[in-house]
């Protein structure tokens, strides 16, 4: 005789499949979600302690001594520290004053403008919500202190900031940029001029205006 299964028995079998399907379709609800949780909790930004990371820091470091090194070709970045006006401050500037200074700094469009730096400092640090200043280290040549003046200030820097830094020689036969219509030496001796915002320093080797070490300040 053929075995017959009971209504039962089919019943029974189709309530199992079911509970099997509906433990598979849960048991992916729960890695899906699990590797949804890993990727967000491994996304770094730099509003979250980017720079408390040393290899963010590192990172940053290099890439702030890049831009830099790049800026200084054909000059660009001794031509910004050129860039200045007759009233003793930086030409084209709208940018706030520097704590302890009387003129006013470069705004992040200001530097663009005037300079391959600042279209490296904004491309890679502004656009990505990290704030930088901009500062001039120089000698009068007689003294072993050097004196600076701010050429970007975005606030106090924070404990974990990372400094790069970078040394360019000015010529007393360079341009004031960008009118370029005198030297550095011309503009320093000039009576209708303000004192020039980096001062010839003394006694440092014919025809150099001043050494000047380019600071930036990242964090």
């Amino acid at each position: 005789m053929r075995n017959r299964q009971s209504p039962t028995t089919n019943a029974a079998h189709t309530d199992r499949g079911q509970a099997y399907t509906l433990e598979g379709f849960i048991g992916a609800m729960v890695v899906l979600l699990a590797v949804l949780f890993a990727l967000q909790s491994v996304v770094i930004t730099s509003s979250s302690g980017g720079l408390a990371e040393r290899s963010v820091q590192s990172q940053v470091q290099q890439e702030a001594q890049d831009a830099l090194v790049v800026a200084d070709h054909d000059e660009n970045l001794s031509a910004l520290l050129r860039h200045w006006d007759e009233d003793g401050g930086f030409a084209g500037t709208n940018g706030s004053v520097a704590p302890g200074e009387d003129y006013e700094t470069f705004t992040q469009n200001d530097l663009e403008n005037a300079s391959a730096l600042g279209q490296i400092l904004n491309q890679r640090f502004a656009t990505q919500g990290w704030n930088y200043n901009l500062e001039f280290h120089y000698t009068d040549g007689t003294e072993i202190e050097t004196e600076h003046k701010t050429a970007v200030y975005q606030g106090s820097p924070s404990a974990d900031a990372i400094t790069a830094s970078y040394t360019v020689t000015l010529y007393d036969d360079q341009y004031v940029t960008p009118d370029n219509n005198q030297t550095l030496e011309e503009f320093a001796s000039d009576p209708e001029n303000e004192d020039p915002v980096i001062p010839p320093a003394e006694g440092i080797g014919n025809s150099v205006y001043n050494v000047v070490e380019v600071r930036l300040v990242v964090w």
